[in-house]
């Protein structure tokens, strides 16, 4: 059976923090494939055709297609990185999941998130295996 690929773009993809969220998606028959900035998005998006989910947190560093005051100093890099996704129709079949610390407070991307049909994930309030079956749960309802 094929992998399901999912794009994590995190600035601490890397991290030992998200370690034990990427084991679990591997274990359980996932791809992750990672971008710790906005930079890397296109050239991952050209060479993988198939990715089927895109994972993105908010607050990251701008990196250079995104200026400082667009991602309000990185504090909303994650939003404006969704924005630009979204105007990409060659993208719509791919689903589009925040996973942040941003919390309540930040209502214009929690907004964004339930106008456009985006999943919107707390980190604190998900263990590794709880938080891989929602996205399990998530990607098996786009493809009925």
């Amino acid at each position: 059976m094929e992998k399901i690929k999912i794009l994590w773009i995190d600035d601490d993809i890397n991290r030992s923090a998200l370690r034990p969220f990427i084991d679990e998606f591997n274990d359980k028959g996932f791809e992750i494939i990672g971008a710790e900035n906005p930079d890397e998005i296109d050239k991952i998006l050209a060479k993988q055709q198939d990715i089927q989910c895109i994972i993105i947190d908010m607050l990251m560093p701008h990196g250079k297609k995104i200026s400082f005051e667009d991602s309000h100093g990185g504090l909303r890099t994650g939003l404006k990185i969704l924005k630009n996704l979204k105007t990409n129709t060659k993208l719509d079949h791919i689903k589009k999941i925040v996973f942040t610390i941003v919390d309540d407070t930040n209502t214009d991307i929690q907004s964004y998130c339930v106008n456009n049909d985006i999943p919107y994930f707390k980190k604190h309030d998900y263990y590794t295996d709880t938080f891989v079956e929602k996205i399990k749960e998530i990607l098996s309802k786009a493809t009925e």
